[in-house]
């Protein structure tokens, strides 16, 4: 949305545009609510977008999530579709920092029934963000493929996240450093 037409766009509709570049991934519903717009008008002006090839949209699951058009392919679609969602972000984040974490693992982190978990698990598998290795009765879990996306998205659409995640591995560091002093 930039040049002489812009003075012509409606306010709505840029609000919605901006809005849509700052949180790629994002579903209908949270751009109404975040937005506090009439959902006709909302989907009036996300056809618009779409339509004049300024945004794109993909169902996943349940909802259509839209995406500026600078969003490279189907793979980081669905990341940002996820990282939109906080408890996928969690469990994304917590393998990210505990590769091969199973069920229970996750289940603990987040303090919710082995269900829940195994029902975001199975979304997560299915989508092909996450993968999952079974030895013998043990179900291990990996971020499918190169992290790089999913780092990408945390440190420019969720800075406090990336924040937190930096930190941590910060602390890892101090903390394995002062263990190879205290050896030697």
């Amino acid at each position: 949305m930039d040049g002489a037409k812009d003075e012509y766009i409606p306010e709505n509709r840029r609000r919605i545009y901006g809005y849509i570049q700052d949180n790629p991934g994002v579903h209908l519903r949270k751009i109404r609510k975040e937005l506090g717009l009439a959902m006709g008008d909302m989907q009036y002006h996300l056809s618009l977008l779409e339509k004049s090839g300024q945004i794109k949209s993909r169902r996943i699951g349940m909802h259509r999530h839209y995406y500026p058009v600078t969003v490279p392919d189907e793979r980081h679609e669905v990341i940002f579709a996820f990282l939109g969602q906080e408890t996928a972000r969690d469990i994304l984040v917590y393998l990210i920092e505990h590769p091969g974490s199973t069920q229970g693992d996750i289940a603990d982190f987040k303090n919710f029934s082995s269900p829940t978990i195994s029902w975001h698990m199975s979304r997560l598998v299915e989508s092909g963000i996450v993968t999952s290795t079974k030895e013998g009765r043990t179900v291990r879990y990996f971020i499918k493929g190169d992290v790089r996306g999913i780092t990408d998205f945390l440190r420019t659409h969720q800075p406090n996240v990336w924040n937190k995640l930096a930190s941590r591995l910060a602390d890892t560091f101090i903390e394995l450093s002062s263990r190879e002093k205290e050896e030697d």
